[in-house]
């Protein structure tokens, strides 16, 4: 097999997997909005007044956000205000980083579990902080 046909597969392994993995984040992201969506519209029913849409456009805003963080397709830029997580791509890119490093110096360590899973964490939102004694907690 010639070496330029295993990196147009290795590419495609690649690609698939990233793909698969923003399909699963962007079902999730459905299957969440679904039950917000329904109570932001019954809230904004029942609460009436000048802009009884008030709840759901915000439910929209979110899913436009969190479209853009996926970007399923490639079509959008990361997010400006999302630093290192400012695309489910830049995170990915990150872990596929720490995992080549690793796997370039002998295999995955501890530390590399650490740096994919602080990754995550920064994904959603949690940084963990040192507590008083010391020892870490989510914030």
């Amino acid at each position: 097999m010639k070496k330029a046909d295993e990196g147009g597969r290795a590419a495609l392994v690649r690609e698939s997997l990233i793909f698969q993995v923003k399909l699963l984040v962007d079902g999730l992201r459905d299957f969440m909005l679904v039950p917000i969506a329904l109570v932001a519209t019954v809230a904004g029913l029942f609460r009436g007044g000048e802009e009884p849409n008030r709840e759901f456009r915000r439910v929209l805003e979110l899913g436009r956000q969190s479209e853009q963080w996926i970007n399923l397709f490639g079509q959008h830029d990361p997010l400006e205000e999302g630093g290192d997580a400012s695309s489910i791509d830049t995170l990915l890119s990150r872990a596929e980083q720490v995992v080549r490093e690793q796997a370039r110096s002998g295999g995955i360590s501890e530390s590399a579990s650490r740096a994919i899973e602080k990754a995550l964490d920064k994904a959603h939102g949690k940084v963990k902080k040192p507590g008083p004694d010391g020892s870490e907690s989510d914030s």
